[in-house]
């Protein structure tokens, strides 16, 4: 249940993102980056947040799995003797610690009271108050703060291209780039001897004749917006990448299919 509540906390996460950086888009496009740039700020800590629910899951996951293992574990010393490189004992702690920090996962805190229950409430309790082996990238996912100067822009320049719309941090090099990626873009139904596609993580493209193969971009977050997507040089004359521009149709368009399908 609990690994259910948190995807569910990330599935509204993701739509709450989606809409905000819309709005974001809207108001690039009226001018008003000041305000543009108040508003990317929240939204790097709700996309960090979102990343912080993405790896609970992961640890409730390896938990689950392991459960067998996690019930035949003695005491804390026997978890920090014999659990150190297979993940229980990292995990234990990190879902000990970030239930202050996830309110809309309830269930988290009744694996963290299981664990209590297991460990003794001297686990939880320097965890919580000492961070004792509490793995940094959780400490650091759970403590937001003001976003740096560099970052903002990167997310700002992001939007821009992702929903067209005018930016005065991009350059003239950038856009002119951006303007043959839009190209490229218009031809993706061509026939064009590339075996492989490359397409956003959540395109609905599927596989055909002609492009037997798709891979899917990681989806970007605070951590690697500043890396890109690049493809090996061998294999360039290979793939066909497919960039997707985000208009505000685009829930119109869902509808449209959604309904379609209902119909069939």
């Amino acid at each position: 249940m609990c690994i259910q509540r948190l995807r569910y906390a990330q599935e509204k996460q993701q739509a709450l993102a989606k809409q905000d950086r819309r709005e974001v888009a809207q108001l690039l496009s009226n001018g008003k980056e000041q305000k543009a740039q108040y508003r990317v700020e929240g939204l790097i800590n709700d996309d960090i947040h979102l990343e912080l629910l993405e790896i609970m899951e992961l640890y409730c996951e390896l938990l689950h799995a392991r459960v067998n293992i996690l019930s035949g574990i003695e005491n804390e010393a026997a978890l920090i003797a014999n659990h150190m490189d297979d993940g229980i004992n990292e995990a234990c702690r990190s879902i000990a610690y970030t239930t202050l920090y996830i309110p809309e996962a309830k269930e988290l805190t009744q694996v963290k009271d299981l664990l209590t229950y297991k460990f003794g409430p001297e686990f939880t309790k320097v965890i919580i108050e000492d961070q004792i082996g509490v793995p940094e990238k959780i400490l650091k996912k759970c403590s937001p703060k003001l976003p740096g100067q560099d970052l903002v822009v990167m997310y700002m320049k992001e939007i821009a291209r992702t929903y067209d719309v005018p930016y005065s941090q991009l350059s003239d090099d950038e856009e002119e780039e951006e303007q043959e990626k839009g190209q490229d873009g218009q031809d993706e139904q061509d026939d064009d001897g590339r075996p492989i596609v490359a397409v956003d993580n959540d395109d609905e493209h599927t596989e055909d004749a002609a492009h037997p193969i798709t891979i899917r971009k990681p989806r970007q977050n605070s951590e690697n917006l500043e890396k890109g997507f690049k493809i090996p040089n061998d294999i360039k004359k290979d793939v066909k990448v497919i960039r997707k521009k985000e208009t505000n149709d685009d829930d119109l368009e869902q509808l449209k299919r959604r309904f379609a399908a209902l119909r069939r």
